[in-house]
């Protein structure tokens, strides 16, 4: 394969810890061919690891100005990993059409299905673990069953209505489940969450990441999605692409051989790359 690329990376304009300049050179060093610089974002609201509303015109900007500089050296596409919050913010052109972007990545951090009337805020699903502990308990009555239902729901409710690129971190729930162990991944009701949740992203043509940054954040030593979840990708025939999911530069391409091998044992033949219309797929 000639090809390698990072289409979901994080810089100082979110919880970054370098500039997208940085990030860009970093790139070129790894040997990629391309880059898309991705800000965490749920316009019009923000958190503390959020792109701030009024700073979106200069994020874009110095993403742009980066895509112009290194023009020819690498290809370098400036957008967004967009929050999905039923009824508050989506990644969807709806939402983020105004602000022109060339990539959308969709994900799920936050989760209210089925605790929509709880007090205080929804189940932080990517938060450090007591944080995810408590969420579980506030939320859901402790009943983490419901909790890890209730995500899955929500990760196909925004695959089958909006309109995005690349599908970020599928099962990032089990970032905290090797501490927690507030689910068995070999339960039955689990693996049947994981195939109704395939069928509605092969009916949304979305392609999916293999994201290693988990094991970059040292949060656990695999990709996601887990090899389960990946063969069953691969049956249903959904493209996969492969991003580091990157916070600095030190982790541009962590563990790609691991994610190249995970893609290959779940039956992939190839990998998917952005060409700004639609995707190209590359032998593996």
């Amino acid at each position: 394969m000639d090809s390698k690329a990072s289409y979901h990376v994080h810089t100082v304009f979110c919880d970054g810890k370098n500039s997208p300049e940085e990030m860009v050179l970093a790139a070129i060093d790894a040997g990629m061919s391309a880059i898309a610089l991705t800000a965490h974002a749920a316009w019009p609201f923000a958190t503390e690891w959020h792109l701030a509303p009024a700073r979106y015109g200069d994020y874009l900007a110095e993403a742009r100005r980066v895509k112009a500089a290194y023009s020819g050296r690498i290809e370098v596409w400036c957008g967004f990993e967009a929050d999905y919050i039923a009824g508050l913010t989506a990644p969807d052109p709806s939402t983020y059409g105004r602000f022109d972007p060339e990539f959308l990545v969709g994900s799920v951090h936050y989760v209210t299905e089925g605790s929509r009337d709880v007090a205080g805020p929804p189940w932080s699903i990517d938060a450090p673990t007591a944080e995810v502990a408590e969420g579980i308990e506030r939320c859901y009555g402790g009943n983490a069953k419901r909790a890890v239902g209730a995500y899955w729901a929500t990760v196909r409710e925004m695959v089958s209505s909006c309109a995005f690129d690349v599908l970020g971190h599928l099962d990032v729930l089990r970032k905290r489940n090797g501490e927690l162990s507030f689910f068995d991944e070999e339960s039955g009701w689990y693996k049947g969450e994981l195939r109704e949740t395939v069928r509605a992203i092969a009916r949304s043509g979305i392609v999916v990441e293999i994201n290693t940054g988990g094991i970059a954040r040292k949060a656990l030593d695999d990709v996601y999605p887990s090899a389960y979840l990946l063969g069953l990708l691969a049956r249903a025939g959904v493209p996969v692409t492969v991003s580091s999911d990157a916070h600095a530069v030190g982790d541009i391409d962590c563990a790609y051989d691991r994610a190249y091998r995970a893609a290959r044992e779940a039956g992939y033949g190839s990998l998917s790359f952005f060409t700004g219309n639609g995707w190209r797929q590359e032998a593996l």
